[in-house]
């Protein structure tokens, strides 16, 4: 079976609080998988240990059958990611922040067009 992203005890631990406890969590490619739950459940907390931004108290992390210890930048440079507050500029136009992540992400600039069309966001690409 092919996991897109497989934890194995995954637990974050802040002083005396734990933010995430044991989570075993297994998410088959193709499969959307979200998290839900109040403030102060762990969500934003699992999505950093996945992103490796921050460094779980216990467990492991595989994304794309690959250990985020070991192959963090590789993987990093497959996954798109938005914690908390999506980020953009808001002077900018559409396609003009899809063209600063391009070059942050070093891919070639016909791919600007490609995402707009994604997000469906091709019919205001030029507007703020």
């Amino acid at each position: 079976m092919t996991y897109i992203v497989k934890t194995t005890n995954l637990t974050k631990q802040f002083e005396k609080h734990t933010a995430v406890s044991s989570v075993d969590l297994k998410i088959k490619e193709g499969e959307i998988y979200g998290f839900l739950g109040p403030n102060g459940a762990g969500k934003s907390t699992t999505i950093r240990m996945l992103l490796g931004l921050m460094k779980p108290t216990a467990g492991d992390i595989q994304i794309f059958n690959q250990d985020l210890k070991k192959h963090r930048k590789e993987i990093l440079r497959q996954v798109g990611s938005l914690v908390e507050n999506p980020s953009y500029y808001p002077h900018l136009t559409a396609k003009e922040n899809v063209e600063v992540l391009r070059k942050v992400l070093k891919v070639p600039e016909k791919r600007i067009a490609d995402v707009l069309e994604m997000v469906r966001l091709s019919h205001v690409a030029n507007k703020k």
